[in-house]
């Protein structure tokens, strides 16, 4: 059962932790420990082996997070594959139309919402029977898409992208977003926030979930104030490359402290 998407109505802030490398069950359990809300899949960027993707994602259901994934290009077989897997939200990277978020929302949905073809006893089901009679429905409660805007013509058509029927959450990606209007990385340039804001403004009038990196308080509390509830957070190589450094300077400052 996807509680996820219950938090997220229910008013909930929720933090996913991001993989984009190690697909070991390690991670998942370094994750539940640590106390994040679900697991996202930078499944555009990186090259994730399927069948282990697949034990990936039924690793952190059995440990009860909930999977996000994105997409690599819209597709029906790609977005099939990852609901199959135990995938319960989609994310499309460059959402820019209407037609977009058409798409995805049929591909995710089975009908007469959508177009999902059926496929049971996969990881879906936990790889046991259903009830026909009901899982369909109780799948099309379930999954969720994300409307990812992270270009000029995106941002620009985000209210006629938000007014798709079954969009859940509205997600910026600043960082290509930022790229897009000519100033990588300057978040808080006041036209990037004016514009970040604007397309918030669009969700939160459709009661559309709000989403965005964050991977600090200060970066989380300043959007959280905002009403935005639904955070992606740092990956596995974040949190090893930090770890490391931080191991390395307290072993050179006690190395230069002896020495001293």
């Amino acid at each position: 059962m996807n509680t996820l998407k219950q938090r997220l109505g229910n008013g909930d802030i929720v933090f996913g932790a991001t993989v984009c490398e190690h697909l070991r069950a390690s991670v998942v359990k370094a994750y539940v420990n640590a106390g994040f809300d679900f697991i996202f899949l930078e499944n555009e960027h990186a090259s994730f082996d399927p069948s282990r993707l697949a034990d990936f994602v039924l690793c952190a259901r059995d440990h009860g997070l909930t999977v996000v994934s994105k997409l690599g290009e819209l597709s029906r077989a790609d977005t099939a594959r990852l609901l199959e897997m135990g995938v319960m939200g989609i994310q499309l990277p460059r959402t820019e139309t209407a037609d977009d978020m058409r798409t995805l929302i049929d591909y995710i949905k089975f009908p007469p919402a959508g177009s999902r073809a059926s496929a049971t006893g996969y990881g879906n089901s936990y790889y046991g029977k259903v009830d026909k009679e009901n899982w369909y429905g109780e799948m099309n409660a379930e999954t969720f898409a994300i409307a990812h805007f992270e270009t000029r013509p995106g941002a620009e058509n985000a209210e006629a992208v938000m007014a798709v029927d079954g969009v859940d959450i509205c997600f910026i990606g600043s960082s290509d977003l930022s790229l897009s209007y000519g100033i990588p990385g300057q978040y808080q340039d006041a036209g990037f926030l004016e514009t970040v804001n604007g397309i918030f403004e669009i969700a939160a009038r459709r009661n559309i979930v709000r989403g965005i990196v964050a991977s600090d308080y200060d970066g989380a509390r300043y959007w959280i104030d905002k009403g935005v509830q639904y955070f992606e957070c740092n990956n596995e190589l974040d949190f090893i490359r930090a770890g490391a450094a931080k191991a390395v300077d307290e072993l050179h400052r006690a190395r230069a402290a002896a020495s001293g």
